[in-house]
């Protein structure tokens, strides 16, 4: 049987032995979170760059559109005014109905 000196001692060696398998796994979860961590900010910035090229591609087709329209509107004055013209007249009829 043993003594209390000889529990006391392996309840010590026990002791540190939890102390260092919590230090262990300590380390463990915080590089888990870390690589998270990092997998996430790569994976926000790819998404930041892709939007940021979508973004830049539909402003540039938007300018593209917009000179497309002043063109046509420049080289068919009379058809711009009367289209016009017809659009506020279906509008005012439709708006001015009760």
């Amino acid at each position: 049987m043993a003594t209390k000196e000889e529990l006391e001692q392996q309840l010590e060696v026990a002791r540190r032995d939890i102390e260092t398998l919590a230090t262990m796994a300590g380390g463990t979860v915080r590089e888990q979170v870390q690589t998270g961590v990092a997998k996430a900010n790569t994976e926000i910035e790819h998404l930041s760059a892709e939007a940021r090229a979508l973004y830049d591609q539909a402003r540039n087709e938007g300018a593209r559109m917009r000179q497309m329209t002043e063109d046509h509107i420049r080289s068919n004055p009379l058809a711009t005014v009367g289209l016009a013209f017809a659009a506020g007249v279906i509008l005012s009829g439709l708006l001015g109905r009760k």
